[in-house]
Formats: structure tokens, sequence, C-alpha cells
């Protein structure tokens, strides 16, 4: 099975032997998931000097030894001008960035391996390993090279780049990969390309992996999107992840966005901008749900059934009166083995007087806290006993290790 390093340039003939010209060029037509179906070749002919397109189907054989077609050149019907739909292995593909949907990453394509599949030759793999730059050289055999190992990866579970982000042609299979691993991969192409990446996903699911990205980068990502691709992802974003991001913009950008979002959103957004980052008030989240005492285990339920598709995830409810004064909470688990008919007020976990954070409180007393009472979530309170939101502890690790 031939390297597409291994046929460019070589010379083609016509079934009498005569030399038409030399392979500059593959073409596909690139299918998500598929290993894709050789098309055309592009081959610079010798007199006059041009590019002319030959369909695959004239073929005869294609191997590192021989380019040959079945016929004789007066009998090929070729082209000497192409459509868009078609991708050019080497113009397009070699030597440019591809998204490795396997590992998850961007890699660099230094070679292209073809074969027959379902009778027809298709590209099967990717070689991204030193071992393809050197084949392309004509080098491969020389023994101090035998350290360079291939390194295939299977064509099917790639996903090209070529200047911006071909998207239309396999966004399925991005919307496979896990939001943190999608945000590694924007992080490693340019910030044009990472951008499309980003606007190419739902606004859902663009604002999960958005949320993953590093801070610095989302910060020039949104130059790069339309306000309205921005306020799309904005409005899908947990309210703390916006505070986040809003903090690294300019006075002018941030009332820009703001103005766009729904005003509850843009009031939420605002009420903690003021917070540092190394506070309570910095690290909370809105991202909670409160009920009231006087409430069922049943009535609790169904409330939660409505509203669970706001939250991340839900570990606790928080007992409030309308005025937001914290009683207490109520983990999920209490709430589903405890009886029907029980209010919540029955139900509450109370929390030491010492456990409970006020938003100017420093980083290191808020670890201290969080380590000593054993809490995934501590709730801010301010001096009237209003709840204002919740630290959760994977908002402490992040602090931790931002990069992570």
């Amino acid at each position: 099975m031939p390297y597409l390093g291994h046929l460019l340039n070589s010379k083609v003939q016509d079934s009498a032997d005569a030399v038409i010209g030399r392979l500059k060029d593959i073409l596909i037509i690139p299918k998500a998931g598929k290993y894709d179906a050789l098309e055309f070749l592009a081959v610079k002919t010798n007199r006059p000097k041009k590019v002319i397109y030959i369909p695959y189907e004239y073929v005869e054989n294609l191997s590192r030894k021989e380019i040959s077609l079945k016929n004789t050149f007066s009998n090929v019907n070729y082209s000497e001008a192409i459509g868009d739909s078609y991708t050019f292995l080497k113009r397009d593909i070699l030597d440019q960035q591809i998204v490795d949907m396997e590992g998850a990453r961007v890699v660099r394509v230094n070679d292209l391996r073809l074969g027959p599949v379902n009778g027809k030759m298709s590209v099967i793999g990717v070689d991204i390993s030193g071992q393809g730059l050197l084949r392309r050289l004509g080098v491969e055999k020389w023994n101090f090279l035998s350290p360079f190992k291939v390194h295939l990866i299977d064509w099917r579970e790639t996903q090209p780049v070529k200047g911006v982000l071909k998207l239309d042609i396999g966004s399925k299979d991005l919307n496979r990969l896990h939001p943190a691993d999608l945000a590694n991969i924007i992080e490693d192409l340019n910030i044009k390309q990472g951008s499309q990446l980003v606007t190419s996903l739902d606004a859902k699911r663009a604002a999960k992996v958005f949320e993953e990205v590093d801070p610095r980068l989302q910060k020039n990502m949104v130059k790069f999107l339309s306000p309205e691709q921005v306020t799309k992802i904005l409005s899908q974003m947990s309210i703390d992840e916006v505070v986040d991001l809003m903090k690294t913009l300019s006075k002018e950008e941030v009332k820009t966005y703001l103005s766009q979002l729904q005003s509850g959103v843009a009031q939420e957004v605002e009420s903690l901008i003021s917070y540092p980052d190394d506070t309570a008030g910095g690290l909370m989240s809105l991202d909670y749900m409160t009920v009231r005492p006087e409430w069922t285990v049943k009535q609790t339920i169904e409330e939660i059934k409505l509203a669970s598709p706001k939250f991340r995830s839900i570990l606790y409810i928080y007992v409030t009166d309308v005025d937001q004064h914290f009683y207490g909470a109520v983990s999920l688990r209490r709430l589903i083995i405890s009886e029907p008919e029980k209010n919540l007020k029955e139900l509450l976990k109370l929390f030491p007087a010492t456990s409970i954070l006020k938003p100017n409180q420093k980083f290191t007393e808020i670890v201290d806290i969080m380590t000593k009472y054993n809490l995934f979530t501590a709730v801010v309170l301010d001096k009237k006993r209003r709840l204002l939101g919740v630290v959760y502890i994977d908002d402490v690790m992040r602090t931790f290790a931002p990069q992570a």
C-alpha cells in the first residue's frame, strides 16, 4: 500500500506507456467517519505544461513503482477545472494540522497512507511521525534513521484543518469528545481556527467547551466572534463562568455584552463582578437551587424535575424563605429516602456558624473551612444571613490548578 509521499511527482503513463506528465496531487470528497475514495489525479502535463484532472476510474495501477492508466491518453475524458467540493491531499492536508478525534489532540500531517477499501483505493491513515517527513525526502532507508517509527492515525478518526477548520464534514464527531478534550484541541489551534470550532457547535455545547478554555484564550477568542455569537454562548454558560470572563474584558466590552443578555442574568453578573477573585464572593456560584421550608418532599422532587435542566448538577438543595434568608440544606440522597409528605424543615442539615462563608473571606480561609468540615459545597451569606451563593470544591481545586 503506497504513501502519498511515494507518489507525488511520479511519472503518469497511459496504456501505451506514453508519459502524460507527473502526479501533482490527488483529490477526494471527504465524508465524516469514512475512508475517502480517490476521485481524481491532478497531473501536470509535459506539453503543454498545464494541470489536468483525470478521474480515478481510468487508473490501472497506483503504486510506488508505477502510476499507469487503463487507456491511451486520447481516450481519457479528463477535466481542466474542478469544483469546490473536492479536497486536495497535498495542497489541503499534507503538512497541515489535523484534529485527531481518538487522541483528542492536534497533530501535523507528515504523510498519508493509501490502500484499497471495498474495491476502491482510499485514504486510510495519517502518518504523524518523523518517518513520514523522511519518506518524502527520499531518505527513509538510511540506517541512522531507524529510531523514527511510523505512527499512523486511522483516517476515519481525523478532522482536517486547512487555513479554516473544515467543520462541515465532521462536527458530529467533534461532539463525541468531552468538553475538556475539545478545549485542549482549541488551545492547540490558532485563534481563528479555535473560534471557528467553537461556533460550529450548538450554543449549549459551545458554552460547555468555552468554560474549559484557558481564560486568557477566552478573552482573545471573543474578539474573533460576532457579538451575537458571544451572546448566544454567554447565555448558556454558568453565571460564575460569565463573571470570570467579564473580569478579563474592558468596561466597554462588559457593558456591550451585558446589554445583550437577559436583564436578570445581567444583574446577577454585575452583582458578582465587584468581588475579588480570591474571595468567597469571587469564587461563589449562583448555580444552585433554592426551595421553601414548608414544601413537602413530593413537591420538592417535582420542582427539581422541572428545574434540573438549568443546573450542571444538584447535590444539595438550599432552603430559604422568599427573601433568601438561609435555613439550611437538604441532600438529594436525604430527599429521595424521605417520606413524600414530610416538610423540608424537618430534613434540614444545619451548618455550624464557623462553616459558613462571608463574601469577602479570603481563599486560604475558605480552604481551611472546607477541609475542616469536609465540605463539597460551602454557602456564602451576607450579614443578614441571606444566601448570596455557593462555593463548590471543584472551583477551589481549579484555583489550585488553573491549567488542569
